[in-house]
């Protein structure tokens, strides 16, 4: 009994130097073979047309499974040209045939690394739009995941369907892809933007404020009375630079929304755009019954320069308690910064005279 027990603990042990061994060899032997393959596309990565035609025999010898680790841990999303250089290469062997392979077979998690790979096959629209349209959401996330400027850029309109998808994590891949997307975006974003539901409208106006684009402000401020605050918030956000005065009058009117944050969001608008001009509304919204909004417009009015101050000093001398104390905390915390002389509460009349053209209105 006893011999039969040294002799179970001794196999057990050999077993499990064994399996180490082994694991330890096929590990050795992957990095290896990963240095390899990264010295060879490493000469191929600056060689000439000429010279890497060469070098194919050798390219072609590396193992998919290498290329495809390689290519997954590329940063696409910057879409640098070492990258798609890199890429490229990775493309002239027998990679993309695989890629192309695997994107038609009939078990899906083999379809959604093809789906991953598929940065690899930057023209094989017929593979990226198979992809695209697969019904298995995670296959149809993945390739979305996928996707650099260009292929953003390109594919803008699929993306923007996706926002609809009838699964959560596609809806919020394409979102986030149209969120790294560039000034290429504007022309689909306007069209899809009337079309939209309401939830996903929400998330085209994210992408819209992102943008900052003048050209979307009308299409963007046909959202400002949605039953949905959030989408009402979102016009205020997604209101750019560059936009004449006159058209900015609809924040005047967001100041007086029933939810807070809309009008939070309506004051900080104020304030990125510089619109001073509109500092007397700003100097109403102090007396809010909510805190956040008072601070808001407190901080506001401080980012505003001279007129700003103006008018929290003008609001110290009203009757409001709670605008006063706003305006009183602003002004100290910018007498304690030294932005501002420390006998903030003394003000001359000519200067507050001063501001009945401008904004007391």
């Amino acid at each position: 009994m006893i011999l039969f027990s040294v002799l179970s603990t001794i196999a057990s042990l050999l077993i499990y130097l064994g399996f180490g061994v082994a694991v330890d060899v096929i590990e050795r032997t992957r990095r290896r073979e990963a240095e390899e393959a990264m010295d060879v596309l490493s000469l191929a990565l600056y060689a000439d047309r000429d010279a890497l035609g060469t070098m194919l025999v050798e390219l072609r010898s590396i193992s998919n499974r290498v290329l495809f680790s390689l290519a997954l841990s590329i940063p696409l999303h910057f879409d640098d040209l070492l990258s798609k250089r890199l890429l490229e290469i990775i493309g002239a062997t027998t990679a993309r045939q695989k890629i192309r392979r695997m994107s038609r077979s009939r078990f899906w998690h083999r379809r959604v690394r093809a789906a991953r790979l598929s940065l690899i096959l930057p023209e094989a629209e017929d593979v990226t739009d198979r992809l695209l349209a697969d019904s298995r959401a995670p296959v149809r996330a993945a390739v979305i995941e996928s996707f650099g400027l260009d292929r953003i850029a390109r594919y803008a309109p699929e993306l923007l369907r996706a926002l609809e998808d009838r699964n959560k994590s596609v809806r919020f891949t394409a979102q986030q892809a149209l969120l790294r997307g560039d000034g290429r975006l504007v022309a689909p974003v306007a069209e899809a933007l009337p079309r939209l539901g309401q939830e996903s409208v929400v998330s085209c106006l994210e992408v819209a404020a992102n943008l900052r684009d003048p050209r979307l402000l009308p299409l963007i401020r046909q959202h400002g009375d949605s039953k949905d605050p959030r989408a009402r918030r979102l016009v205020a956000h997604a209101t750019p630079f560059g936009v004449p005065d006159h058209q900015l009058y609809f924040l005047v009117a967001m100041l007086d929304d029933e939810d807070q944050s809309v009008r939070v969001a309506a004051i900080e608008a104020i304030s990125r755009l510089r619109a001073d001009w509109l500092a007397n509304h700003l100097g109403k919204a102090l007396s809010d019954p909510s805190w956040e909004v008072r601070r808001a417009a407190g901080a506001a009015l401080a980012q505003l320069g001279t007129v700003g101050l103006l008018v929290l000093r003008q609001t110290i001398r009203g009757s409001d308690p709670y605008a006063h104390d706003m305006a009183r905390q602003v002004l100290d915390g910018l007498a304690i910064e030294g932005a501002v002389a420390s006998d903030v509460g003394i003000i001359a009349d000519r200067d507050l005279d001063s501001l009945v053209d401008w904004v007391a209105s």
